[in-house]
């Protein structure tokens, strides 16, 4: 396989996760407070802005992401005391799939791009680099 191959393949996973990330980053900016709004009786979201509040944007990314995995797993986190099962259950559906959609592109690409460098360098590929 020459380099435009590569390039080409590269390309098309690595522009897909750049838009992904630019979405997620303007999602992450103004969707965070509307979806810890939905759950005002949970204990971590309160928790988590005590403890990520202080780092900025990074730290309301780590808010959004925690709280789309609450989301995405009510059951365990309701049998810890995370998260009541009637607010999750009452969550706006909409904003439901945002979280889930962007968080699950970010993942998709971002895996495909390591399985593609793992393929590279496991075979007598050339590289980029």
């Amino acid at each position: 396989m020459s380099y435009i191959p590569i390039g080409l393949i590269l390309l098309f996973l690595f522009a897909p996760l750049i838009l992904t990330e630019i979405w997620l980053i303007y999602m992450i900016h103004r969707f965070t407070e509307k979806a810890e709004s939905f759950l005002p009786k949970s204990t971590f979201v309160e928790a988590n802005r005590a403890a990520y509040s202080q780092a900025g944007f990074i730290g309301k990314g780590m808010r959004n992401g925690f709280l789309t995995l609450v989301l995405m797993i009510p059951g365990p986190c309701a049998k810890r005391g995370i998260v009541d099962i009637a607010e999750v259950k009452n969550f706006p559906k909409d904003l439901k799939r945002i979280l889930f959609v962007s968080w699950g592109l970010c993942f998709v690409f971002f895996i495909s791009l390591m399985v593609f460098g793992l393929y590279l360098s496991c075979t007598d590929q050339p590289t980029l680099s």
